[in-house]
């Protein structure tokens, strides 16, 4: 935690596991809660339409804000401070915050979801393949000639080849003979 920031204003960490309850609740703390009736499950990312079922009060990590799932009986509390970010972020649609992925946050040992960021949403680009063989000489040929272009542009006023002096000649035959 970064003491120039306060608690409730720090980002949150994804925790090694997140406690649930037997109806698929995620408990905002452990505290008061029976350890045998918690069911602690990994962090993974959801994607679930969310209504904002209860407010609270608007300020203070131990006062969570509650989201419901619409079609079941699970709740999620957030932290009050992502839901500004929240609203700007998602599209609602009917009261249901739709399209968004959730993950499991630990902040002071108060646990909630957050919305994943955007850049964190998009699947990565895929890497390109490889070059091939051909590819990297054409490549590599391309590279040459440009560079006997620029030579030619430099100390030539569009002479032919066979009039530059010799210097020039032999740096253009060793730059076109190159070899990887």
């Amino acid at each position: 935690m970064s003491p120039a920031r306060p608690a409730h204003e720090q980002p949150g960490a994804i925790p090694a596991r997140v406690p649930y309850d037997e109806y698929g609740n995620l408990l905002p703390s452990t505290s008061g809660v029976d350890p045998d009736r918690i069911d602690w499950r990994p962090p993974d990312p959801f994607t679930l339409p969310l209504r904002l079922q209860d407010t609270h009060g608007l300020r203070g990590i131990t006062r969570p804000i509650t989201w419901k799932d619409p079609h079941g009986p699970s709740t999620f509390p957030m932290f009050p401070d992502d839901l500004a970010r929240t609203v700007k972020g998602t599209v609602i649609d009917h009261g249901l915050v739709v399209g968004a992925t959730w993950v499991p946050l630990v902040r002071r040992d108060r646990y909630g979801i957050g919305l994943k960021s955007f850049h964190e949403q998009e699947d990565p680009a895929p890497e390109p393949p490889p070059a091939t063989p051909a590819e990297e000489a054409t490549a590599r040929y391309i590279d040459r000639e440009h560079v006997v272009r620029l030579i030619r542009a430099a100390f030539t006023v569009g002479e032919p080849e066979e009039d530059l002096p010799p210097d020039l000649t032999n740096l253009i035959r060793h730059i076109r003979e190159d070899r990887p």
